[in-house]
C-alpha cells in the first residue's frame, strides 16, 4: 500500500510540474492588453544588437550567469522570452519554470516568425 501511494505522489509531482507557455506574436499582444510583460531577447549580444522586438532586453542564453540574471523580476512576473527561431526561449523559458518563476512564455517560431516591420533595427550605442 505504501509504495502505491509513493507511486500516486511521484506521478502527480510529475503531473503538476509547470510549462511555459509558447505562444505566437498575436497571442503575445493580446495578452499584453490585459498583463504587462518584460520582455527578454535570449540571443547574443550581437544579434539582439542588428534587430530587436521595441522595449525588450538581452540576457543571452549562453551566458553563463543566464538564470541569475532573472533574480531581478519577481517569479510571479509575466515573461516572454524570444530568440532567433524559438529553440534558445522555449529551453530557457523551461529553465525558469524549473526554478519557480510562474508565468513564462516563449515566443513560437522566434523573429523569423513575425513581420519584420516589427522589429527595431535601430543601432544601438555601445
Amino acid at each position: 500500500m505504501i509504495k502505491i501511494n509513493l507511486l500516486i505522489v511521484f506521478f502527480l509531482s510529475l503531473y503538476s510540474y509547470s510549462q511555459p507557455y509558447s505562444i505566437n506574436y498575436n497571442e503575445y499582444l493580446e495578452l499584453s492588453k490585459k498583463n504587462k510583460f518584460k520582455l527578454i531577447d535570449v540571443r547574443t549580444v550581437d544579434e539582439f544588437n542588428l534587430n530587436r522586438l521595441p522595449n525588450s532586453i538581452n540576457i543571452d542564453f549562453y551566458d553563463s550567469v543566464f538564470l541569475e540574471r532573472f533574480e531581478k523580476f519577481n517569479e510571479e512576473d509575466n515573461i516572454l522570452l524570444y530568440c532567433r527561431s524559438g529553440r534558445r526561449s522555449l529551453i530557457g523559458a523551461e529553465i525558469l519554470v524549473k526554478n519557480g518563476y510562474k508565468n513564462i512564455y516563449d515566443l513560437k517560431g522566434g523573429v523569423i516568425s513575425i513581420d519584420k516591420s516589427i522589429l527595431d533595427f535601430t543601432p544601438l550605442d555601445d
